[in-house]
């Protein structure tokens, strides 16, 4: 194999052409189908991954049918969260290769390996993001079947922030961890293989096997452990099949039996007891974290409000709200009182006075004549009536007084 190995690698060498296209610069990967090379285009300003498969399995007939097929399905499904292949082709010695996006990042499992476990909010929106992958794939037929955190890419740059690549669509990868064998096939992972796939049942294997390795994920994003351990392969296996792991709040208190339920679930052993699809189990898990109370770290990445609005807010929920209008108070009120000043009078000058004269005489002109005529009348009754005569002073004086009453209120 080695022998094989060093001469698929000097056509990969540094400098080399590969179809008058693509310039090989460095290997930056090896799995166990193969290895991955970077080249430059050689006439565009751009560069691309090349995964040559080994020689060894060219000899198998599916795998390097599954190989070709990887390039054709994943350039049909032409999905964000998948690994996009450019170009199939096979060098002049007879070694198939594929042309790939390059991927600019860190894989998953070497964050789980530096982190452990990842704030349920992060969790979450990376599992969220392989499921809509994989629902790509499902809803054309194509079951992954080796998913797990080798084959997941997290990208970064300006304003992103773990953006997923699922990579190795249609062809089984033959690495394990560890490694069980160097046979030339492999039918998945053991930690993160469905049981009918470790039991071997191949017509049992559909899209919720790769729900079963998807909530193996969860797992260990929201714990840093592996669902199932043990240092033999087939130990791992055998747990895969017959035993349940514990549940994740066993190890991460905080998640709470919402969390529990919804990865114990995604791993049932029974296909038809899991989530009828990858998104419903996404789905049902970025519910349950809802409810997890998240640390002051992660209250920073993930606030939507500030400080103030969340203290408005809170304030806003401790307020009662009724159907009643609050009631009206009345108040009575009594009408101003109005005080209306007196101006002080200027003294009366010389012709004000003389105009006040003259009002008072035309005022009392008329009552005067009245007086007169009746003096009058009294005097004549008085000189023509011999009855009058003795009388004359006494009517006289009551003339006069009469006359007197009737001027003087006149004058004031």
């Amino acid at each position: 194999m080695n022998t094989e190995r060093n001469i698929a690698l000097s056509e990969f060498t540094p400098g080399t052409i590969l179809q008058g296209t693509y310039r090989i610069a460095g290997s930056i990967g090896e799995g166990g189908c193969g290895e991955i090379f970077l080249a430059d285009h050689t006439r565009l300003p751009a560069q691309v991954a090349i995964k040559v498969l080994h020689r060894g399995l060219q000899q198998n007939a599916e795998v390097l049918s599954r190989f070709r097929q990887e390039a054709e399905i994943t350039a049909t499904l032409r999905h964000p969260h998948i690994v996009q292949v450019l170009d199939f082709n096979v060098t002049d010695q007879g070694y198939p290769y594929l042309v790939m996006e390059l991927l600019e990042g860190q894989s998953l499992s070497r964050r789980i390996n530096d982190a452990g476990e990842l704030p349920p909010a992060a969790a979450v929106g990376i599992v969220e993001q392989i499921a809509q992958a994989l629902h790509a794939a499902h809803v054309r037929g194509i079951v992954h079947r080796d998913l797990k955190p080798d084959n997941v890419m997290l990208l970064s740059g300006d304003g992103v922030k773990d953006f997923v690549k699922v990579l190795d669509f249609g062809i089984s990868q033959a690495s394990w961890r560890p490694r069980l064998t160097n046979g030339t096939e492999v039918a998945g992972t053991p930690q993160y293989m469905a049981p009918e796939q470790a039991r071997g049942l191949r017509e049992e294997i559909d899209s919720r096997s790769d729900q079963f390795s998807l909530a193996a994920i969860a797992y260990v994003l929201l714990t840093g452990s592996e669902p199932f351990r043990a240092e033999d392969p087939i130990a791992v296996l055998y747990q895969v099949v017959h035993a349940d792991p514990p549940p994740p709040a066993a190890l991460v208190p905080r998640l709470g039996p919402a969390v529990d339920a919804v990865i114990m679930k995604g791993l049932a052993k029974q296909s038809a007891d899991r989530f009828p699809s990858v998104l419903e189990f996404a789905a049902a898990l970025r519910q349950a974290i809802e409810g997890v109370p998240r640390t002051l770290s992660e209250r920073a990445e993930i606030a939507p409000f500030s400080e103030a609005a969340v203290t408005v807010i809170g304030r806003m929920d401790t307020l009662e709200t009724t159907d009643e209008p609050p009631p009206i108070r009345l108040v009575e009120l009594e009408p101003p009182t109005i005080v209306f000043a007196e101006r002080p009078r200027a003294p009366a000058g010389r012709r004000t006075r003389r105009s006040i004269r003259r009002m008072k005489r035309s005022v009392s002109r008329a009552p005067r004549r009245i007086a007169l005529l009746a003096f009058g009348a009294a005097l004549t009754f008085a000189w023509f009536s011999p009855t009058a005569r003795g009388t004359a002073g006494t009517v006289w004086r009551q003339a006069e007084a009469q006359a007197q009453r009737l001027v003087a209120p006149r004058l004031r």
